[in-house]
């Protein structure tokens, strides 16, 4: 009996989480993908300018390193962006909510 009680309890509890996560997501959204994005563009434009300005061989070299990390932060940034939300879903489904 404590066992079913507790099971149902910790679902309650889960779908409580759950319910919060979203409403979370929902209301922060847009200002966390602005956040990002503005982010990424002062970033690309600091390596932008880092470009430019390069003269010697090894500053170049520093430079493309530094698109190669740009471009890999965009990429993680976008799957962090995608993931979460379909993360949340897959948490509403597994609890049982959604």
């Amino acid at each position: 009996m404590n066992t079913v009680l507790a099971a149902t309890t910790l679902n309650e509890n889960l779908q409580e989480i759950v319910t919060k996560l979203n409403d979370l997501m929902n209301s922060f959204w847009i200002y966390i993908v602005l956040a990002l994005g503005a982010v990424v563009v002062v970033w690309g434009a600091y390596v932008g300018i880092k470009i430019a300005v390069a003269h010697r061989n090894e500053e170049k070299i520093n430079a493309r390193e530094m698109v190669k990390s740009l471009i890999v932060g965009i990429i993680i940034i976008f799957v962090v962006a995608m993931g979460a939300p379909l993360l949340i879903k897959g948490l509403s489904a597994w609890v049982g909510i959604g």
